[in-house]
């Protein structure tokens, strides 16, 4: 492994992990300064702010990085992602008021969602580093936006015991560094003379569609509880599944690991017409993800509850199960997760778009039957079968196309 990967790695390691473990941390703060009912509001909040970030950044760094043709421009991608981050904000604005929301919970989740969008835009210059072997700078970015955050977060939520300003504190944060880091970082890879062509952004919107679809209903997928538990229990409930939701964060963080500094191989064995060193890949990292959630399973059970006991500061000791089946969840949706990157690469995204349509149907309609029927503990196995269905049709599709799909060098 040459010097540059090493560094490549090993700080989209630091960054990645960093901001991943963020939310962990502002609900434990949000929780143990402000209580569960504000709580149960951040988490909410934050969890739509997740969904609807993937309207922004619609066609998503996969689809950029993996265009191994050059068919669209850095600029065009730029100005694609400025459009769809506009549209982003009036939906949320849009939602809030459909939802009759109160103005201090419309202004949290306009807040939260105003940060993800600034996250968003970034990840689009971040997708021109990446592609020209910066993927350091992409991780040092994370990492310095992740320690303010959480710095200013903090010491903003101490001093005035207000959620909203916090919040306003961390889209400062991110406003700042995507101004002062991440665009100049990237000015020199992007070519002066590279053309903007309006045909191409329309382009960008057809074709990144399916790909769009597919990570905006995977973030459906995973708070798909969340959200039909919103209207349903007291806030304090929503604080708790929140809670037990977070260690699920872990087993996707692992996926992260291995998906980001792959995709480059991913998408050069695919241009180079390997397909048996391509299936050999996914395989392996396959296996890497099963072995580090086994041993998240076995740490929850053992040491999940106590654990999140002090971390928040509250009893969850009555929702063990509810943690081991979210865990259990998790591990099938990172695999889909990989599966679909895979998929992604070599352009299969339609068939993706059906299995998520498919299997957020599923989970409209069952999450919210199990939840009134057995309230949080319907909750969390809602989530594990929802995973489940999708793991198994991602499986069997994967299987199918890679048996009647021959790869061509590019």
């Amino acid at each position: 492994m040459g010097n540059n990967t090493k560094k490549n790695v090993i700080w989209n390691m630091i960054g990645t992990t960093a901001n991943a473990f963020n939310s962990l941390f502002f609900m434990i703060i949000v929780t143990r300064i402000n209580g569960l009912k504000d709580s149960g509001v951040f988490t909410l909040a934050f969890s739509l702010a997740c969904l609807f970030c993937f309207i922004g950044n619609y066609e998503g760094r996969v689809f950029q990085v993996t265009d191994v043709k050059q068919d669209f421009s850095n600029k065009e991608y730029i100005v694609h992602r400025i459009s769809s981050c506009i549209l982003m904000m009036v939906t949320v604005l849009i939602y809030c008021l459909i939802m009759k929301y109160d103005a201090y919970k419309m202004s949290v989740t306009f807040a939260l969602c105003f940060m993800k969008c600034c996250e968003v835009f970034s990840d689009v210059f971040y997708g021109v580093l990446q592609k020209n072997d910066n993927l350091e700078l992409v991780g040092k970015s994370l990492f310095f936006k992740s320690i303010a955050s959480i710095v200013v977060f903090i010491v903003l939520d101490l001093i005035t015991k207000n959620l909203l300003l916090s919040c306003i504190g961390l889209d400062l944060i991110w406003l700042a560094i995507l101004f002062v880091y991440d665009i100049p970082k990237t000015k020199q890879h992007i070519n002066s003379t590279e053309e903007i062509r309006v045909s191409n952004i329309v382009k960008l919107y057809k074709e990144g569609f399916f790909s769009f679809s597919i990570l905006f209903l995977g973030v459906y997928l995973v708070n798909a509880q969340k959200y039909a538990l919103d209207g349903v229990v007291v806030e304090s409930l929503q604080a708790i599944f929140g809670i037990v939701l977070m260690p699920a964060t872990i087993i996707s963080l692992a996926c992260q690991y291995l998906l980001q500094p792959i995709l480059n191989t991913i998408a050069n064995l695919y241009a180079l017409g390997q397909k048996k060193e391509f299936n050999i890949l996914i395989f392996k990292s396959s296996l890497l993800v099963l072995a580090f959630g086994f041993a998240c399973v076995i740490g929850a059970y053992l040491l999940g509850i106590p654990v999140l006991n002090i971390l928040y500061g509250v009893d969850i000791s009555d929702y063990k199960l509810c943690l081991i089946l979210i865990i259990v969840g998790a591990i099938f949706y990172s695999l889909s997760t990989l599966v679909s990157a895979a998929l992604t690469t070599i352009r299969h995204t339609f068939v993706q778009f059906i299995v998520y349509s498919l299997t957020s149907l599923f989970a409209l309609f069952v999450s919210k039957l199990f939840i009134i029927k057995f309230s949080l503990i319907g909750a969390s196995f809602a989530y594990l079968l929802c995973m489940f269905i999708q793991f198994l049709l991602y499986l069997l599709i994967y299987i199918y196309i890679m048996r009647k799909q021959e790869f061509k060098e590019v």
